[in-house]
């Protein structure tokens, strides 16, 4: 198994465009970056192993299994069902899950996917949708007021806002769950799942792409939880706030930097005009189940 290991930031990647065949050979096309739940290969080509919710510490299996519900959260039923593809449910369903409940406000999103085949042990994850291009979701991710944060510390103001919002929903849901849960999310979805994991801890919290959600004392707050930070080694979302931004902001967890691929010389796809910059192709949810991919597969 490939090591999850910091990689130094000059290392250089592949940022590619193109269509899902394209995406297939290694390119990122702009559509996987701004509408990820548009995809069509969910969960495949097949799951490494069960998801094992007793696991001590960090579970790249574990990972996997969170960075594809981190994925397939952005995924709108309304526009799969117009465009008779298969809905989140259905997918879910192929795979030993169900959608128990979702929770919105606005343009913000979040569900509760639960097991429900009998072969493995029990357990729920709690998955926050990131910004998938509406206005207001982006402008969350710029209000980076420090604001004080009820368990110590102080956080942004933009994301607190956005998970109160609807929090009071979701706690709703969480009390009726008898099983382990976990909580995910991808960039402002990795956000709001940092801050709900501060307000009722999880079995364990994995993220990916996250930004900097809080100063050093809110970071303390999660000193006692499994706290698991997944970043590509050039995601630009992962460096925001910017350090010396003046709210004194600091990532929280165990940071885990995923490797890069073994074909690192960047190079346009056939009839990509405009490749997503670097910076951007890393941040998309797909690179982070590529990248958990190669730390289960190194040799693949």
């Amino acid at each position: 198994m490939a090591a999850v290991s910091p990689v130094p930031p000059t290392a250089p990647w592949r940022a590619l465009s193109g269509n899902n065949r394209r995406m297939r050979q290694g390119g990122i096309s702009w559509k996987a970056i701004f509408k990820p739940g548009e995809a069509e290969d969910f969960f495949s080509p097949a799951p490494p192993g069960d998801f094992d919710p007793s696991a001590e510490g960090f579970s790249p299996v574990n990972a996997w299994w969170l960075s594809e519900m981190a994925r397939l959260v952005y995924r709108r039923d309304e526009a799969a069902r117009r465009r008779q593809k298969p809905t989140r449910g259905e997918i879910l369903a192929r795979f030993g899950l169900t959608e128990r409940a979702t929770f919105r406000d606005g343009n913000l999103f979040a569900a509760l996917f639960q097991s429900v085949r009998q072969t493995v042990d029990p357990f729920a994850v709690l998955v926050f949708r990131g910004s998938s291009g509406h206005l207001d979701n982006w402008m969350a991710n710029l209000a980076a007021t420090a604001r004080p944060w009820s368990t110590g510390g102080k956080v942004h103001g933009g994301f607190k806002q956005a998970l109160l919002g609807f929090w009071l929903q979701i706690l709703e849901a969480l009390c009726r769950i008898e099983v382990p849960v976990f909580y995910t999310g991808h960039s402002l979805g990795a956000a709001l799942a940092t801050l709900a994991a501060s307000l009722r801890p999880p079995r364990a919290l994995y993220t990916f792409g996250s930004p900097r959600v809080g100063d050093r004392r809110f970071g303390r707050t999660l000193d006692r939880l499994p706290v698991f930070r997944i970043a590509n080694p050039l995601d630009i979302v992962t460096d925001l706030p910017p350090t010396g931004w003046r709210s004194g902001f600091r990532h929280v967890g165990e940071r885990h930097v995923l490797p890069v691929a073994r074909d690192r010389s960047p190079r346009p796809v056939s009839g990509a005009r405009f490749p997503p910059p670097v910076f951007l192709a890393e941040h998309a949810p797909i690179c982070y189940t590529l990248g958990l991919k190669r730390v289960l597969h190194p040799s693949g």
